[in-house]
């Protein structure tokens, strides 16, 4: 756990952090809903061919409990990992809802805490495999 959330070195690299990073999710109930490649968007000074992968994540089973349609937990359930290279290694990182959101009713706490917990099993099935 760093200041952002969760981070997970895989010294393997970055298509092999890619990898895991999938099965991982997969393994835990999440959908990979969308990955967007975003390495040569980050400016001269990320370097150009730099990887960098922005994963967006979804947890059914979270999003099936009963929760207040108006909470705002909701808009984080889809959540966003990251997978960047790092030279000869690479960094999966996803952030930790907590640290995001400032849950109000006991549904919400439920559902940060789950989404919580899922994502710590995420990394933690990451880190075994590293």
């Amino acid at each position: 756990m760093t200041d952002y959330g969760y981070t997970v070195e895989v010294p393997a690299g970055y298509d092999e952090a890619v990898v895991q990073a999938r099965l991982a999710f997969r393994g835990e109930g999440f959908s990979i809903l969308s990955e967007m490649h975003v390495g040569g968007l980050l400016g001269a000074e990320a370097g150009a061919d730099r990887q960098y992968l922005i994963m967006g994540v979804f947890n059914a089973a979270l999003s099936d409990k009963q929760i207040d349609p108006d909470t705002r937990v909701a808009v984080h359930l889809p959540c966003n990992l990251v997978v960047q290279e790092t030279g000869e290694s690479a960094i999966v990182a996803a952030l930790d809802p907590i640290d995001v959101l400032e849950p109000s009713d006991e549904a919400s706490i439920q559902a940060t805490e789950s989404a919580r917990s899922a994502l710590t099993k995420v990394l933690t099935r990451i880190a075994a495999k590293a």
